[in-house]
């Protein structure tokens, strides 16, 4: 998903469905544009399209100094959880999830 304006991308985001949860892989803002909300704006439209899809719960991954996609993230509801999938504990790493 990409979040365009006079067709210049601003942010992005993806998951992929793995079946019992859908994975947030990847969310981006440019730099330029972070504070004006776009990425609660991408979030909040990625969850709407897992749900729309049946999904029940998205999980992520995301680094120890990413603190503001920490705040978003904790701000929209996430919580932290142990790894999944594939996924090995870390000290760089946070685990989150939100069911939908």
């Amino acid at each position: 998903m990409t979040a365009r304006v006079d067709g210049t991308a601003l942010a992005c985001g993806a998951g992929l469905d793995l079946g019992d949860y859908v994975e947030l892989k990847y969310m981006y803002v440019l730099p330029a544009c972070r504070g004006m909300g776009l990425g609660k704006q991408m979030l909040e439209a990625l969850e709407k399209q897992v749900r729309s899809a049946g999904g029940r719960l998205v999980r992520l991954e995301t680094g120890t100094a990413q603190l503001e996609s920490i705040e978003l993230y904790e701000r929209s509801g996430y919580r932290r959880c142990p790894p999944f999938g594939d996924h090995r504990a870390h000290p760089g790493s946070i685990f989150m999830e939100k069911p939908l």
